[in-house]
């Protein structure tokens, strides 16, 4: 039984993050996404984020936005400030007071950005909403690309392509920028053959405003609650590789730790919440949700299996088992006195830190999780880390 457990939890990690991806590379072969005729008439947009002590980033968003080359009579701004300290206020007062098409409201005690989004979303009147986060930066033509996918009425949300600035040679950047690279790739591949991209990014996409659902109370990963409804009706969920936004890598572990460990908290929130979709949508979304999402949220419970199932095996003379169970220690070792800043690591040494580290960042999510999620609100990752 210990020798099925252990290679089952092996198999589930190594199908999710590597057969998976590359079953989908091989089915897209010689297929990619082609955008419908642009309509004749351009709808209205609207970008709407929330934003606390946002002082570092937000002069370099809003002027993003307002240097797009989405006709300006048809693109409106509105920001809610979650009750910020520093100067987020002022600096959203002076872009108002010269740009009639920026609004902004502040918030009078901490809300967070999911009760922050409802209002703006409620207040907002034009066909298409831009969610977005107050640190990610537009290319020029990142509305457009975003928005002319919307005359094919199939299509109710469209992500974005969040790029790295020039990633730093330092801490954890060069792992953050090959995930997200990654990521990017399969969801691609989902678009092109199934229109369900599974989990596109809060930092930036494009809804329907007829499409957009209240987020429910107290939930953290707002931006996969409202793709997974929309492909709950059956309409289409994309990811656009030339709708290209900007975010400045992060190179801290402490800081990504603490936003890996609040992803995983809405992970299982919405594990919670659509697990339904596996029995009465099994293809392809059960498939996408399960091999691209699930698998991922329970690796750290089967690395968790696999070890004690080795050293059940070790202690019973495997001498294979017994070489696991060591190299299995030495990693642990290796990502604690990483993680401590204790010793530097590079090449695989250091992706296999990372990996672990960020599924002791999962585990930690899913006990919150369990104890009750009584609030959501946020203190965002430190912004220009150097």
């Amino acid at each position: 039984m210990w020798t099925l457990l252990f290679w089952v939890s092996l198999l589930s990690i190594a199908y999710s993050y590597l057969l998976y991806p590359e079953l989908l590379r091989i089915w897209s072969k010689g297929k990619r996404l082609k955008p419908p005729q642009s309509a004749a008439e351009l709808p209205e947009v609207t970008v709407i984020f929330a934003a606390y002590n946002e002082e570092a980033v937000i002069d370099k968003k809003l002027q993003s936005i307002v240097d797009s080359d989405y006709p300006a009579e048809k693109l409106f701004v509105h920001v809610g400030s979650d009750a910020s300290t520093d100067s987020t206020d002022e600096i959203l007062q002076k872009w108002a007071e010269k740009n009639p098409r920026i609004t902004w409201k502040r918030l009078a005690g901490r809300t967070g950005k999911a009760q922050i989004i409802n209002q703006l979303a409620d207040e907002s009147a034009t066909e298409i909403l831009v969610p977005t986060d107050a640190n990610i930066v537009f290319h020029s033509q990142t509305i457009s690309n975003l928005v002319r996918w919307f005359s094919n009425d199939e299509i109710d949300i469209v992500g974005s392509n969040i790029v790295y600035m020039s990633p730093p040679d330092k801490g954890i950047a060069k792992q953050e920028d090959y995930y997200l690279n990654r990521e990017n790739r399969i969801k691609t591949y989902e678009s092109i053959l199934y229109g369900t991209a599974m989990g596109i990014e809060g930092g930036c996409y494009a809804i329907r405003r007829s499409a957009f659902r209240s987020i429910p109370k107290n939930y953290f990963m707002e931006d996969f609650f409202q793709s997974m409804q929309v492909l709950q009706r059956n309409k289409k969920v994309l990811v656009d590789e030339n709708s290209v936004v900007y975010e400045d890598v992060s190179t801290d572990i402490r800081e990504e730790y603490k936003r890996k460990t609040r992803i995983s908290i809405g992970n299982f929130q919405n594990l919670k919440h659509f697990s339904g979709v596996l029995i009465k949508q099994t293809f392809p979304l059960g498939f996408v949700f399960f091999s691209h999402k699930i698998l991922r949220w329970i690796t750290p419970f089967f690395l968790i299996i696999m070890f004690f199932s080795a050293l059940q095996l070790a202690f019973s003379g495997s001498v294979f088992f017994q070489w696991m169970t060591t190299i299995a220690m030495t990693w642990m070792l290796l990502t604690l006195m990483h993680a401590k800043s204790m010793i530097k690591l590079s090449g695989k040494l250091a992706f296999a830190a990372h990996f672990l580290y960020m599924n002791i960042a999962l585990f930690h999510g899913f006990i919150i999780f369990n104890k009750g999620i009584q609030s959501n609100v946020w203190q965002p990752t430190k912004r220009n880390q150097d």
